[in-house]
């Protein structure tokens, strides 16, 4: 995932991203606590994904490399890697010269101390649409509707009905768990890529096993700013199952070590709940 979507639930630096993009959506809880006990990827999968930014109108394409308990993003020169085993976000810009690495837990003190109301629909309309094909690849796709008395948001989803992984898998590669805080639209999400396969664990009780969930092919969001609906995309293009190069994942000799984004902020909010001295 790149460092903007992590530090932000797929969104920019800007309130307007952060209210229109879904995936910071679920809480600090015991999920970040499942990931590390188990391995998210047992097996490599290598995403490409383009996600469309309604605020710069531009299309960023970016290439996830997921496995063990790591989440490798690389774009435009620039490597991000989310270790939930860790519990830390490393940073290296290439371009710069410079690298950074931000504990899970600064990150969440982010998020909680900007939370404010979430806007709230206790109902979604949701309505199949069928099945398309993205990447080459035969998908399903639900839309959902907020309900009345929350500002109008449209979620469309299509997930891959071949590709399953577990809860704490889909929540890392979209960005929806742990260190993100929770939105109402979780629920949605999540039971839209809920695998609807009965599974047994090898228990000798034969009890259910935990759910499987689909790997989301793409995410459309429409939201109502100032009366105006705008569109946010995250598509998937290529599946694969590649590893990525070395190159991307060292830190170059001589980089700087820096302040990271998340740091820098939380220093300048600790600083304005400081009164001036006199």
């Amino acid at each position: 995932m790149s460092t903007a979507r992590f530090l932000s639930g797929k969104a920019r630096w800007v309130e307007v991203a952060a209210v229109i993009t879904l995936w910071a959506i679920v809480p600090f809880n015991a999920t970040a606590v499942r990931a590390a006990e188990r391995v998210l990827f047992p097996k490599p999968l290598h995403i490409t994904r383009e996600l469309s930014d309604p605020v710069s109108q531009k299309t960023t394409r970016i290439d996830e490399y997921c496995q063990g308990n790591r989440i490798v993003s690389v774009t435009a020169g620039r490597t991000a890697i989310a270790d939930y085993g860790k519990g830390e976000l490393t940073e290296i810009d290439f371009a710069a010269g410079t690298y950074s690495v931000t504990k899970f837990a600064s990150i969440a003190r982010i998020h909680e101390k900007n939370a404010t109301a979430a806007d709230r629909s206790d109902s979604w309309r949701v309505e199949s649409k069928g099945g398309t094909v993205i990447a080459s690849r035969p998908a399903e796709t639900l839309e959902a509707e907020s309900g009345e008395g929350a500002p109008r948001r449209v979620i469309r989803i299509s997930s891959d009905r071949q590709l399953k992984l577990s809860r704490a898998a889909v929540e890392a590669v979209m960005g929806i768990g742990y260190p993100h805080r929770r939105d109402p639209s979780a629920d949605v999400v999540l039971g839209a890529l809920r695998s609807r396969d009965r599974r047994l664990s090898n228990n000798a009780a034969g009890a259910e096993a935990a759910d499987e969930y689909h790997l989301p092919l793409e995410q459309i969001v429409r939201f109502d700013v100032g009366g105006e609906m705008v569109e946010t995309r995250n598509v998937v293009v290529r599946l694969g199952d590649e590893m990525p190069s070395a190159d991307v994942l060292t830190i170059p000799p001589g980089a700087t070590l820096v302040e990271s984004k998340t740091e820098a902020v939380q220093r300048h909010l600790e600083e304005l709940d400081r009164p001036p001295a006199h």
